[in-house]
């Protein structure tokens, strides 16, 4: 099937394989997608078991539409396909006739079309999207089962490629996509439905044009609900600051703080915990006696007020059993006679039927009276409009409520916060601010927010934000350079979101306060400052928007479709057509940057660069945030203008390779590149490294240049012998250069660099009293240095189905009353669930025998304490969650039969895990280190686990 090229379209091919059904489409004689090959491209489901298309029977070709007929895999069901081509795109249409399918899916060889990108917020096995979001997605894994128009997760069923090809699912029900999982290469895109399969196949010149085709169908936005002050200013919410721990009192010594200390913002908004219960609308006079009072002061410092609200009603308030007796619930799927009843994270509730005329005016009545009564400018709506196991009222449909709640939301100022509605055109043309699912507050969740956020924004939703600067996840308060490097990025997006106070805040893990330092409250500040000046461009971007449908925040590709190297970067994006921004997303004062083709100006250093060029080891010291402006491109006087400083560090230091591994005593290399990146030449610079006690480092080459250029490098390689006793794990090698300005009048200054080079622990013994057992099939090794030990072991899993691990442990060292514990210093696992902790049983050798409790700690997704409750050697239950950590100082203490897990971050400050009983504990038992790789996912993938400290007293 050809489609010849227009003036606006390429043109392209369908290849269409008789013997064994598959669609392979060309342009200019290139494969730029294709379906896929084991498994079948189109494929269904009956029976439980998935069957696909095979040989075509027969063919026709119709006004315009060739018709497909193919036998499949299940005997008595036939496959019918439709191809409707235009010059840029084609339907596909397809049924099953016979053999009673419950869903049909279309697989494509995700290879065949380069990269992916789109979808939106993944799920994925490593822990997307609150702390993951592979940028492309096939760089990483997705595996989103209920991937539909009522999952709170912003996305749509739309995806493109590098090879400016894109995928359109048209349907209302819910889908499994899944991308790369199981690293098997395939995209998976199944309709839980036996309805028509509906897609469109974009076939295009560039991933923009796609992306472009795609906002012709399901709409641009009309508007933006953000006015120009909510871009220009930082939206200030309670969430990340105290979670639900939050009343009066601390909410105004919050709003003093940030207005004392000039972090400026247009709104302070309360968020969840301020009802007498969820559904109520009113005010929980234990902790706000005095809601106008309160109100009246965040005016009087000029601040707009906010509140959180949502349409889920809590089975035991006070609104609920009036809202029954109303009608005003939606009812449940399966008894439509009884209302739906929904758990979310503060309980058991019912949801408020928006397409119930009466129920939507009551509701919009409670809120504005509420409003005005205590004078409230504004809302943040919160939970979905719908749930899965509600029915839709009679005459609507499930993707109606995205347009019902799009509409509800639409009568209030919504401050920011916005929205999260998908999936339909009324979403779309809406234009309302998009906020990411919670993060959590590491770098982990820092990438995934830049990286999430071109996703949303190339699916349609262009007004995005990060998700709460330094997250939001309820883990532990972000370090100071996770939350300056996020206020940083954030500055370089549409809009600024923040919670997390740069003055002071609280660490929901552990109840304690963190004061963050000055230097903390004045980055914060120059962040917001830059973004308040780079706000006339951010308002143009939005002007412009709301003309194209194009996205404002978006990957570097868009702008530059022939930048092959473009379509891998996954810590840079464009902010409209002039800005190129390149924060700092991790740890260290330097980074790369790739410049596509065009002429550069870099904001910090005041040089014009001419790219396509890759700026390795560029300087972005805490201080400093890289952007560059492209001059020939819409709006670069006024983005230059905003973003130019002076006082940026003229010079940086890169240390190659950026993770050395060595084993003690053993010399290794690096090398230093200390580079001159401003517009001056520097004189007298000197290369040296800080290395730990004991470690020593001798200059193979040059370490000192007296002058160093515009651009100029003085490389040194080093040759670095750890101590002979050098303790494993990773030690801190610093590489700094020191200079003098032009002209040798400037006086001294520095620049640094730090990496972690890693001693490796090496297989081999440990020795009394130590002793080892393993329950893998794959010969676990252990090895001991003084006090520090390493296991290396496979293992399906360490838990309740599987009990496969790797051991060093004490033979009847802990009694009755006793305490194990130990530093677990690293762990590396390719399974997102290897387990490496503690653990203590009547006998380590055969859980069966009874006592056995394990803590560990898991390679992405935090503690697990899970212990035998029956006696029968299998782990049944389970406490644990939050984030994972290292090094992590695990303790697991038992008095008789009850077991209790407590874990810390400094061996000082102890939270507890969870405590248990174990009935079946008796007398002396064996404690010990173990290890377990998880990798029933993962075939033949190991778990090294390095631990010191280890411990039992009784």
């Amino acid at each position: 099937m050809s489609v010849p090229g227009t003036k606006g379209a390429p043109g392209y091919t369908v290849d269409i394989a008789t013997g064994e059904l598959a669609l392979t489409t060309e342009r200019s004689g290139k494969t730029v997608l294709d379906t896929a090959g084991d498994g079948g491209g189109l494929r269904f489901r009956s029976g439980g078991k998935w069957e696909h298309a095979t040989a075509v029977t027969d063919w026709t070709w119709q006004g315009g539409v060739l018709t497909l007929t193919t036998d499949t895999t299940l005997d008595g069901a036939t496959v019918t396909a439709r191809l409707e081509p235009e010059a840029d795109r084609y339907q596909l249409d397809w049924d099953v006739e016979g053999g009673s399918p419950d869903r049909l899916g279309l697989a494509y060889d995700l290879s065949s079309a380069g990269h992916w990108y789109g979808h939106g917020e993944a799920e994925t096995p490593q822990g997307g999207p609150g702390v993951n979001q592979p940028w492309p997605l096939d760089a990483g894994e997705v595996d989103h089962k209920a991937f539909g128009p009522a999952s709170y997760n912003m996305i749509d069923p739309f995806w493109y490629t590098s090879r400016s090809t894109g995928l359109r699912v048209d349907t209302g029900d819910v889908m499994d996509v899944a991308l790369n999982k199981g690293k098997d290469g395939l995209g998976t895109f199944a309709v839980e439905s036996p309805g028509t399969y509906k897609a469109t196949v974009f076939v295009e010149s560039t991933p923009l044009d796609v992306y472009r085709d795609y906002i012709g169908i399901v709409g641009k936005p009309a508007k933006s609900d953000a006015t120009y002050e909510q871009y220009a200013k930082p939206l200030w919410n309670s969430w990340a600051q105290f979670y639900t721990k939050v009343d009066q009192e601390k909410l105004l010594d919050y709003a003093t703080d940030l207005h004392d200390n000039g972090l400026d913002g247009h709104t302070i908004q309360l968020d969840d915990k301020w009802e007498s219960n969820y559904g109520n609308l009113t005010w929980d006079p234990k902790t706000f006696p005095d809601p106008k009072g309160l109100s009246d002061k965040i005016h009087e410092m000029g601040f707009d007020f906010g509140i959180w609200v949502t349409l889920w009603i809590n089975l035991d308030s006070d609104n609920y059993q009036y809202a029954v007796d109303h009608g005003y619930l939606l009812m449940d799927a399966k008894e439509t006679s009884k209302p739906c009843e929904v758990t979310w994270w503060n309980g058991q509730a019912g949801i408020i039927d928006l397409a119930n005329p009466d129920a939507k005016a009551w509701y919009e009545g409670n809120l504005k009276k509420l409003m005005d009564t205590y004078d409230i400018d504004g809302l943040k709506f919160d939970t979905r409009f719908f749930d899965e196991k509600c029915a839709p009222r009679e005459g609507h449909q499930a993707t109606d409520y995205q347009k019902l709640g799009t509409q509800l939301a639409d009568e209030f100022d919504l401050q920011g916060a916005g929205i999260r509605v998908h999936w339909n055109r009324t979403a779309h043309e809406a234009g309302f601010v998009t906020r990411q699912i919670d993060k959590g507050t590491g770098w982990d969740s820092l990438r995934a927010s830049a990286t999430q956020n071109l996703a949303i924004s190339t699916v349609g939703y262009p007004f995005v934000e990060s998700d709460m600067i330094g997250g939001s996840g309820g883990q532990p308060a972000p370090s100071k350079d996770v939350l300056v490097r996020w206020a940083q990025s954030a500055s370089l997006m549409p809009l600024m979101y923040a919670s997390t106070s740069p003055v002071d805040t609280n660490d929901t893990t552990t109840g304690q306060k963190v004061d963050y330092d000055q230097q903390t409250v004045g980055l914060y500040r120059e962040a917001i400052e830059s973004h308040e000046k780079l706000a006339p461009y951010i308002w143009d971007q939005v002007q412009s928007t709301l003309k194209t449908g194009d996205p404002i925040m978006r990957p570097l590709f868009f702008d530059f479709p022939k930048d092959e190297a473009s379509y891998t970067v996954t810590d840079e994006w464009m902010l409209g057509p002039a800005v190129l921004a390149a924060p700092k997303l991790s740890t260290g004062a330097t980074r790369s940057v790739h410049l596509p083709p065009g002429t550069w100006y870099d904001v910090n250093q005041g040089t014009v660069i001419r790219g396509p060029k890759t700026l390795k080891g560029y300087a972005a010291p805490l201080g400093v945030t890289p952007a560059f402006v492209d001059l020939k491109a819409k709006g670069a006087a006024k983005a230059l203008k905003a973003l130019k400083r002076d006082d940026a560090p003229a010079a940086s230091v890169l240390i190659t390779p950026d993770a050395p591994s060595t084993d003690s005593g053993t010399p290794f290399e690096v090398t230093t590149e200390a580079t001159n990146w401003g517009t001056r030449t520097l004189k007298n610079a000197k290369a040296e490294l800080d290395l730990p006690d004991g470690w020593s480092a001798r200059a193979t080459g040059p370490a000192t240049a007296k002058s160093l250029r515009n651009g100029a490098t003085l490389t040194t390689t080093w040759t670095v012998t750890p101590a002979d006793d050098a303790r494993w794990g990773n030690h801190d090698l610093t590489g700094t250069v020191t200079y003098n300005g032009y002209g040798g009048h400037n006086g001294s200054q520095k620049a640094s660099d730090t990496v972690q080079a890693r001693v490796r622990a090496a297989p081999g013994s440990v020795r009394d009293p130590y002793l080892t057992t393993d329950t893998t099939s794959e010969d676990a090794r252990y090895a001991q240095a003084g006090d520090q030990f390493a296991i290396w072991a496979g293992g399906q899993d360490l838990s309740g189905w599987k009990d496969e691990k790797g051991v060093i442990y004490r033979d009847d060292a802990a009694g009755e009353k006793a305490t194990v514990q130990a530093q677990l210093v690293s762990q590396s696992s390719a399974s997102p669930v290897g387990k490496a902790g503690v653990a203590l049983a009547n006998d380590l050798t055969a859980p069966e025998k009874g006592g056995y409790a394990v803590l560990a700690m898991t390679e992405r997704y935090g503690l697990e304490f899970m212990t035998d409750s029956d006696g029968d050697g299998k782990l049944d239950t389970w406490a644990g969650g939050g984030s994972t950590y290292h090094p992590a100082y695990l303790k697991l203490t038992r008095d008789g039969a009850t077991y209790t897990a407590y874990a810390s971050k400094d061996g000082g400050t102890w939270s507890k895990v969870g405590t248990a009983e174990v009935p079946s504990a008796a007398g002396t038992g064996d404690a010990g280190m173990v290890a377990g790789a998880a990798n029933a996912n993962y075939p033949g993938e190991n778990i090294e686990a390095v631990f010191s400290g280890f411990s039992v007293t009784s």
